[in-house]
């Protein structure tokens, strides 16, 4: 869930290192730094589909023996990383790297500018995004200093991530909860992959919190009924109104979210502007697992003033290959039935109608009608640590803090 009630730019971090030489047009550590002369650094053209499923291979091999990764569906995969195809790309210029050793693709990483971002808050930004290494430093510094360089070269002051690409998509490293999978439209990573960040120069710059609650039970609690009972008498005195997207009528409704989100998420921290035909293709992918009475429009005289959108978690019964074919969209099709956990993704309330409890209304109708429909629970991910208003509301409603995502910045580049 992203839903925050600050704007800045990410902080600024200083490092100096030893100079890069180049490889393929890109920097990577000089020779002299362990093992390096043996780690090439390819460029990868997300244009061409082998490429792209080049860049995708290498992960899998990673996480060979870890029971808890889960492999994003490939084909949502491959589509999302085609320059020509998707739209949420339009304003970025990428860069995709592979790290090679051996005759082994052995890492990657992306590096990208966002022009929209830049217009929006008056900055000149560099990223980096869906960072995967072997756990060793040469190699994961090798990719670093690339994405930093390209970044600085085209110049970005400071260089952020992992961001992939934007905060409209998934971002942040995993650092706290390795014990159970992802859940939809959420990063997973080793353990090992923030001190391959840190002692390159990286430093966290912004955690993001994941709850989990319980609708199961805990119902009759004092703070949930407290909650259950402020929402009624604020509906009542606000004239507020609560009704569900209607699924047959989605093509219609979800230009109303659009609009929501682009003005409820416009000063956020780390926004990057959303065009309508992004948001749309996003609406459009999520329709066939959409449970329409968990997409919640609040209105006050007919006038649409917040969103809550709420999705089973997919992956609860997703193939562990991320692959449908040639069986793989048999199961996840007759899973479908059977997923027992949700996702409450976005949760945005207009900057006028805010600190009014329009925000725990949302939640405590959302972990209700979720119990109807017979939901044990799920994760409310993400929300940034200092948004103090909604992580209590959260913790009042019997949520607790289970997952940590953050953010690294730093400055400069590595061959100054």
């Amino acid at each position: 869930m992203r839903c925050v009630t600050r704007s800045a730019a990410p902080a600024k971090r200083t490092s100096r290192r030893r100079p890069a030489t180049t490889r393929n047009g890109v920097g990577v550590p000089p020779a002299s730094e362990g093992r390096s002369a043996a780690v090439a650094i390819d460029v990868v053209d997300l244009r061409r589909r082998r490429d792209r499923r080049r860049f995708l291979d290498v992960a899998a091999p990673l996480y060979r023996h870890d029971p808890h990764y889960l492999e994003p569906l490939r084909r949502d995969r491959m589509a999302f990383l085609d320059p020509e195809g998707n739209p949420g790309l339009a304003d970025l210029e990428i860069l995709a790297l592979v790290a090679r050793r051996a005759g082994r693709d052995v890492g990657r990483i992306t590096a990208h500018v966002d022009r929209a971002y830049d217009r929006r808050h008056g900055v000149r930004a560099g990223w980096f995004g869906f960072f995967e290494s072997v756990d060793d430093p040469v190699v994961a510094h090798g990719l670093l200093a690339a994405a930093v360089d390209w970044t600085a070269a085209r110049g970005a002051t400071e260089v952020t991530g992992p961001m992939s690409f934007t905060t409209n998509q998934e971002c942040g490293l995993l650092v706290e909860n390795f014990s159970r999978r992802p859940t939809l439209g959420t990063t997973y990573n080793h353990p090992y992959y923030e001190a391959l960040l840190t002692s390159f120069g990286f430093r966290g710059v912004k955690d993001l919190h994941g709850w989990w609650v319980d609708v199961t039970t805990g119902f009759e609690e004092a703070g949930r009924l407290r909650i259950a009972a402020v929402a009624e008498r604020l509906k009542a005195r606000a004239g507020l109104v609560i009704r569900h997207a209607e699924k047959r009528r989605f093509r219609e409704e979800w230009p109303v979210l659009f609009e929501l989100y682009r003005e409820a998420w416009r000063d956020n921290w780390g926004y990057s502007p959303i065009t309508r035909a992004e948001f749309g293709a996003a609406a459009e992918s999520a329709l066939p697992i959409l449970r329409e009475e968990l997409v919640l429009i609040v209105e006050t005289a007919g006038r649409p003033v917040g969103f809550a959108l709420t999705l089973p978690d997919l992956n609860e019964v997703a193939p562990r290959s991320g692959r449908l074919l040639p069986f793989g969209w048999m199961s996840l099709t007759r899973g479908l039935r059977r997923i027992r956990h949700a996702r409450l993704v976005l949760l945005g309330v207009l900057p006028t109608f805010r600190k009014r409890g329009i925000e725990s209304l949302l939640c405590i109708e959302t972990a209700l009608r979720a119990r109807r429909l017979g939901f044990a629970g799920g994760e409310v991910s993400w929300t940034l640590e200092d948004n103090v208003l909604i992580n209590r509301a959260i913790e009042t409603m019997g949520g607790r803090r289970d997952r940590t995502w953050r953010l690294y910045a730093m400055s400069g580049a590595s061959a100054r």
